[in-house]
């Protein structure tokens, strides 16, 4: 999951639902182009990309844990770790000490140092030497060295996985995509992000077991993670991509809040990460709609008590969802959100 934010191989496998050739289209073309499906997502698993998770993952495993669920690797990736060689485990633990000491202060979503690390990585899945690929000498070395004990041990396994969960997904979006993609669209008032949107599939994602970045829109999405399964990989997909559609949902709320706190005497109120609750409702909601046995997201995994206590979403069921039903403009929407909020709120 994209936590709050104001910006927007060999051994390579490449599941495109699109053709990379495909150029993004123009606003003016969003809604016929959002009803074609198999135009949305470009779906890929790279070697590259799922190393460098990988080593960051087991280099974050020494850091104090955040999240609801403790960090750890997969059994079956603990079990191949115990099974190296002395040589390769002490090349493997230089190369997780290199994350440790260089990396993993570095967040994965808001260091733009790692957003373009990441993004290279991705582009260079194909590349057997990272020749010409644009990432810091020391981490090119350390990925090259690695590669051999990762290609051994895990990557078979790993890209067999990622294969089976994109196989699985791309039904769902065949089935489904045309519609949400169109919703979506409608009720943010934002094109789709580009056509396609590159998502790469990976084993170990981040702490919250997916992540975007923007500029372009590019999710990458753990596919081992026992939340992104079956019906939910479908609102995971569409819930990652419509972080690059909410500008004007963010404007609002904040546009809402200055109006607010022009005019209180108690103190300014900060709606903090609503925007992203109101992401989660949405993209939840709408996949519901569509599989009536389906439970979001947010609701199965707890996240409404956790992130946003009560009232937080019956105020967005209450105010927001009107405007999901076409009956009340995005900008209306949120400043009755807004206000509704200070209200609840116990400094109000």
């Amino acid at each position: 999951m994209r936590l709050p934010k104001i910006r927007y191989g060999f051994y390579v496998l490449c599941f495109a639902i699109c053709c990379s050739t495909n150029a993004p289209v123009c606003s003016a073309q969003v809604a016929s182009s959002a009803t074609t499906a198999e135009h949305l997502f470009d779906f890929h698993s790279g070697i590259w990309i799922n190393l460098h998770h990988f080593l960051y993952w087991q280099a974050l495993l020494s850091e104090p844990q955040k999240g609801p669920h403790p960090l750890a690797l997969y059994k079956s990736d603990g079990d191949a770790l115990e099974q190296l060689s002395p040589a390769e485990r002490a090349s493997w633990d230089a190369a997780v000490s290199y994350y440790a000491k260089s990396l993993v202060k570095r967040d994965l979503l808001f260091d733009e140092g790692m957003e373009a690390m990441k993004n290279n990585l991705e582009d260079a899945e194909e590349s057997p030497d990272l020749t010409n690929v644009q990432v810091p000498l020391e981490l090119k070395t350390v990925l090259l060295r690695a590669a051999p004990i990762y290609k051994k041990h895990w990557w078979p396994q790993h890209d067999a996985a990622n294969r089976e969960w994109i196989t699985q997904l791309r039904p769902l979006v065949q089935q489904y995509g045309s519609t949400l993609a169109t919703e979506m669209v409608r009720i943010y008032g934002q094109p789709w992000p580009q056509y396609p949107v590159r998502v790469d599939a990976v084993v170990y994602a981040n702490w919250a077991g997916a992540y975007t970045t923007l500029y372009p829109t590019r999710p990458t999405i753990s596919t081992a993670d026992p939340a992104n399964q079956g019906a939910a990989a479908l609102e995971i997909a569409f819930h990652e991509t419509s972080h690059g559609m909410m500008d004007k949902v963010m404007d609002a709320i904040h546009g809402a809040e200055a109006n607010l706190n022009a005019h209180r005497t108690t103190g300014a109120f900060h709606a903090g990460s609503i925007w992203h609750a109101v992401l989660f409702y949405t993209a939840g909601e709408l996949v519901a709609e569509q599989i009536p046995s389906y439970v979001p997201y947010a609701v199965k995994n707890g996240l409404w008590l956790r992130a946003w206590p009560s009232p937080d979403r019956s105020l967005i069921e209450q105010d927001w969802k009107p405007h999901m039903q076409g009956s009340l403009e995005l900008q209306q929407a949120l400043v009755r959100l807004v206000d509704d909020l200070a209200m609840a709120s116990p400094r109000s």
